[in-house]
């Protein structure tokens, strides 16, 4: 195989891919793409080099040549699934882009010739040729769909800060969405191999037309409410069965929810609840509900108390705001840890309390 070589060209385009990336707005989400990986406890921090190293090996099954890894990746594992055929070709799946994005998530952290040598070296550890000439491949065509992708978003964000919001509304948005979609879509035909475009890209695509379709539907003022939903269960038929399964879980906890108000808004009590848990999801379901609730519960009497103790501090006029606040702040921290108190300054917000 007549292998590309990634070149400073190539190092340089990305690099803009990912400025640009950070910049521009997402109008759907198109299933983002994200790296399979475990999170588990955070290493400590080192500036030695033995604890780089152990870092790298920990992370990567290796020593890298390339020093300690960014900030970001250390204390995360790599779900490597890079797998070959009989014949020692590579077998293409998403794990191989997951595996590209998971080292090109750190473009802020290192410079381009760094990251790239982290993923030829990471190639070089796990796989022999064919498999390994037909990867690195694949990395150059995947740099190059990227560096296309960023001038077409910046054509396209360009063209959309020009719209009014009148032509929005009246349909121009929707128009604006299927042309990102379709020029998108295009890029990467033109820079992949068929293998790896459908690999990629062929389940998301479809979730995209899924996602497309039901904003039609659900702008439509023509269609009931009944006729909507017809045809959105129509358009689900087209995908694959584990994104239908997601669905029918999201689609059946909000009919869970909407059953509950209505039962309660009717005089219903907690054992009823239970019932049409349980009707709904099973009896493992309902304890797991039970517990949920019971977690909730003690939370809301967390806050509650939380809440009258600062009321209580708030009402004090013979101090300064300063002072008052600086006291607030130390019920906060002596109550919730620090994930919690993100969480309780939110609900102060919220109820301007």
């Amino acid at each position: 195989m007549n292998v590309k070589k990634i070149t400073t060209h190539h190092l340089f385009t990305l690099l803009i891919v990912a400025v640009v990336s950070a910049v521009t707005v997402s109008f759907i989400n198109f299933n983002i793409e994200n790296t399979s990986v475990v999170v588990i406890s955070q290493p400590t921090k080192s500036t030695s080099n033995s604890a780089e190293v152990s870092t790298t090996q920990y992370v990567l099954g290796y020593e890298s040549k390339h020093g300690g890894l960014p900030d970001s990746l250390r204390g995360t594992t790599i779900e490597n699934a890079l797998l070959v055929d009989a014949e020692g070709h590579l077998i293409i799946s998403t794990d191989i882009k997951d595996l590209f994005d998971y080292f090109l998530s750190t473009i802020s952290e290192e410079d381009l010739d760094t990251i790239l040598l982290r993923i030829d070296e990471y190639l070089n550890h796990y796989l022999q040729e064919p498999a390994l000439s037909e990867s690195k491949a694949i990395l150059v065509q995947y740099v190059e769909f990227k560096y296309s992708l960023m001038a077409l978003e910046q054509e396209l964000g360009d063209a959309l800060a020009l719209m009014s919001q009148q032509d929005k509304v009246n349909g121009g948005y929707l128009k604006f969405l299927r042309k990102q979609m379709d020029q998108r879509n295009a890029l990467r035909v033109q820079h992949l191999d068929l293998a790896v475009y459908e690999a990629f890209y062929e389940d998301e695509q479809r979730y995209d037309e899924y996602t497309y379709s039901k904003l039609l539907v659900t702008s439509d003022k023509s269609l009931s409410a009944s006729e909507r939903l017809e045809k959105i269960t129509e358009f689900q038929l087209a995908l694959p069965e584990d994104v239908r399964k997601s669905i029918r879980e999201t689609q059946i906890t909000d009919e869970l929810k909407i059953r509950t108000e209505k039962l309660l808004a009717d005089g219903g009590d907690q054992e009823q609840v239970r019932e049409l848990r349980r009707e709904m999801f099973g009896d493992e379901a309902v304890q797991r509900f039970d517990e949920l609730d019971q977690q909730r519960a003690q939370w809301q009497a967390r806050i509650n108390t939380y809440l009258i103790q600062r009321a209580n501090i708030l009402s004090n006029q013979g101090l300064a705001k300063d002072e008052l606040n600086m006291q607030v702040d130390a019920l906060r921290a002596s109550l919730f840890d620090e994930l919690e108190q993100i969480r309780v300054r939110s609900i102060e917000r919220n109820a301007k309390v």
